[in-house]
């Protein structure tokens, strides 16, 4: 949930948290030099009052709140994109209009989760798959069909990766695990009943979590180690076929894959090998996707 939302959502708030949500809901709001006691004296509460207000939302007090306000606040109010990830086409449109839409719509969509992403966050990911025994991945719906496509690349540079597709096999599948085994868990939204089993069964194993999720606060980020947000202009269901999140995944796994392979290019090599005896049968006689 992005703080806007849990601000909006003021049914069970008191009077004077009802006063601190509007106050942080203002459209021209500069709090960058603002201090608790400050935002308390102007509104006429106790500091302890702000405090707890900030804990409320899940934060540990007003500094760690007011970053992450700002830094939300600075994600959703970069300039409006040519591309309505929601409603990219209309009625109408050409056949070409559409296909450059879609072209635009890869490069805004890859372009905004970069600008989301911590350099600490991916080197910490990527160590950590580096260091893992086993390395696990978890997503429902069509993101499975994205975990089983990295799967098969991490496969064919000899790294074994379990997609889960059954949570009733889950923990039989994650017998013996360590430490240093790693799941990622893919979710947009990070609230789904089936990623609440994931999550509980997964608590029973000291393992590694690495989040392909929304940007704020779930979840799913919430238990996490290390979160990569993607873009998050998309709704959940009103939108013509999810494919902002469809790409912003995409593009995560493949950074994941890629920055691996970047480390492992002897494993490179093998597959290569591998793929040189098992399809001596395929040829071309295109000249540009011949092998030399």
């Amino acid at each position: 949930m992005l703080i806007k939302e849990a601000l909006e959502d003021t049914e069970r708030m008191s009077v004077s948290e009802k006063e601190l949500a509007s106050f942080f809901l203002q459209e021209s709001l500069d709090v960058a030099a603002l201090t608790a006691r400050q935002l308390a004296t102007s509104l006429f509460v106790s500091p302890s009052t702000v405090t707890r207000f900030c804990q409320r939302l899940g934060f540990s007090g007003f500094p760690d709140f007011k970053d992450a306000f700002i830094k939300e606040k600075q994600y959703l109010e970069q300039s409006v994109k040519d591309v309505d990830v929601n409603k990219p086409f209309k009625r109408g449109d050409s056949m070409w209009a559409v296909a450059n839409t879609v072209r635009q719509m890869y490069a805004e969509v890859s372009d905004d989760t970069l600008s989301l992403q911590d350099y600490r966050n991916l080197e910490r990911a990527n160590t950590l798959l580096d260091g893992a025994g086993r390395i696990f991945v978890y997503s429902s719906g069509d993101h499975l069909l994205m975990a089983e496509l990295f799967a098969n690349k991490m496969i064919r540079i000899g790294r074994l990766v379990t997609v889960i597709e059954r949570t009733d096999m889950m923990e039989f599948q994650m017998q013996h695990t360590s430490e240093q085994d790693v799941f990622i868990l893919i979710s947009y939204s990070g609230e789904t009943r089936s990623l609440y089993q994931v999550l509980d069964a997964i608590s029973r194993y000291s393992v590694n979590i690495i989040a392909i999720t929304s940007f704020g606060t779930n979840t799913l980020s919430r238990a996490a180690d290390v979160v990569l947000p993607i873009s998050t202009h998309e709704r959940l269901i009103q939108n013509y076929g999810n494919f902002s999140t469809g790409i912003a995944v995409s593009y995560i796994l493949d950074v994941l894959y890629a920055d691996y392979v970047s480390r492992h290019l002897e494993a490179v090599e093998n597959k290569m090998v591998i793929e040189r005896r098992y399809q001596e049968h395929r040829f071309t006689d295109n000249p540009m996707i011949d092998d030399e």
